[in-house]
């Protein structure tokens, strides 16, 4: 796949990029045992895995422009698989399908993987409402077709994700489950079951919560549209950033605490952007044109950013001073190393870069030539060297740029549609 970036003056108007991968599986899941059609919308390409294994167990689900729409059969609805259900690398999807499964009324085989510890949190707790597992293999447990009842699970504050399954295995088991946590914890995963109408009771009793909810309600459908992913809004920020005249809103996007180390970067090398609080952990984005200064980037702050390093070395060509980056060894493991690669392709458009065994140092604020650059499939690469084709000298061609349909299938032609050309 060969793309071929033009020069732009600015960068003007607004764009959505695909939801978060876990959101979007728990709207899918949960759309597929609801009562009738939910409508799920900006559904990233990662979330597709959710589809396949839906429509394996009779969930008809069919596409229309930027969403799914799937037809819930209620909770017992699925049908039996012809073949295991691997759910090896899922977490926390994975749970909430192993809880909708233990709930049906035939059996289905599941490939946990030999390493089952993610899953054994739930088992535990799922055993102890008449929904155990049977392990046939290390690696292969078979669910279903019991008679669960509601129970008390007094062990406080589980996992966030681990709550929810079990809340959801309760909606299949006779009579109350109810699970207890500290007045402290803030995680209110229920929330996602109220908005489809099952009721939840949270009530205090001394200084822990009871999170109950009676068995055998019905689960209705929902129009979800899915918080975008922060990790893909900022290809859309820099040349907004970068760009005089620019003015840019990237909507509805999730921002959660621990998962913001790259925002916050950019404002410290003065990026101006601003929050608008839209509730529930999401904003839109207002990005507007910075004076953007030098910073070194290392240790744990490096592995905080190590995703977005190809974006910042773009980014770093247009700030005034220099743009450090240590301690990014493991862009050198894998099938190529990342980090000689992004020194041959910015050295190739004349950048003024330099390598040393722990990182780069980029100078910015000179010319960037035009060029051929090779993606090597990587999406994070592709994305970076064509937000440089927007502030080169002249076109930039991105070979091998087909790594970015696995993250945002359309992320070419919205760059496209926020450009205002150079005459």
């Amino acid at each position: 796949m060969r793309q071929s970036i033009t020069p732009t003056k600015k960068v003007l108007g607004k764009v959505r990029v695909p939801g978060e991968r876990v959101p979007a599986e728990r709207a899918l899941l949960l759309a597929a045992i609801a009562e009738g059609e939910s409508l799920v919308r900006f559904v990233p390409p990662g979330a597709l895995r959710v589809v396949r294994l839906l429509r394996s167990l009779g969930i008809d689900v069919a596409t229309e422009r930027d969403a799914f729409i799937v037809q819930g059969n209620g909770l017992r609805g699925l049908s039996p698989a012809e073949e295991i259900v691997d759910l090896r690398g899922w977490g926390a999807s994975g749970l909430l399908v192993i809880a909708v499964l233990a709930g049906q009324p035939f059996i289905t085989r599941v490939m946990l993987g030999e390493q089952a510890d993610w899953a054994e949190p739930l088992l535990t707790m799922l055993a102890f409402m008449g929904m155990e597992g049977q392990r046939e293999t290390k690696a292969v447990y078979s669910l279903g077709k019991v008679d669960p009842v509601g129970a008390v699970h007094a062990g406080l504050d589980v996992g966030a994700d681990e709550k929810l399954a079990v809340l959801v295995a309760g909606l299949y088991c006779k009579g109350v489950t109810q699970m207890r946590e500290s007045s402290k914890n803030r995680n209110r995963m229920e929330r996602f079951l109220r908005q489809r109408d099952v009721s939840v009771e949270r009530r205090r009793i001394g200084d822990e919560y009871a999170v109950s909810l009676e068995g055998e309600q019905s689960v209705q459908p929902l129009s979800v549209e899915v918080e975008g992913d922060l990790n893909l809004a900022y290809s859309f920020m820099l040349p907004a950033l970068a760009l005089k005249g620019s003015q840019l809103a990237v909507e509805h996007v999730a921002v959660r605490s621990g998962r913001r180390y790259f925002l916050d970067l950019l404002r410290q090398i003065g990026g101006e952007f601003e929050l608008q609080d839209l509730g529930e952990e999401t904003y839109d984005l207002h990005v507007h044109p910075s004076e953007l200064k030098s910073t070194r980037v290392a240790a744990q702050r490096a592995e905080n950013v190590i995703v977005q390093v190809p974006l910042l070395a773009a980014l770093a060509t247009v700030v005034q001073g220099e743009i450090v980056i240590r301690d990014v060894h493991a862009l050198r493991k894998g099938d190529f190393d990342r980090v000689q690669h992004l020194f041959d392709s910015l050295r190739s458009l004349q950048v003024r870069i330099g390598e040393f065994p722990e990182g780069l140092v980029i100078k910015g604020g000179f010319s960037v030539m035009g060029g051929v650059l090779d993606a090597r499939g990587d999406a994070h690469l592709a994305q970076a060297f064509a937000l440089l084709g927007l502030w080169a000298e002249d076109e930039i061609i991105v070979d091998n740029a087909e790594g970015v349909q696995e993250l945002h299938p359309d992320f070419f032609s919205a760059l496209a549609a926020l450009k205002e050309e150079k005459r």
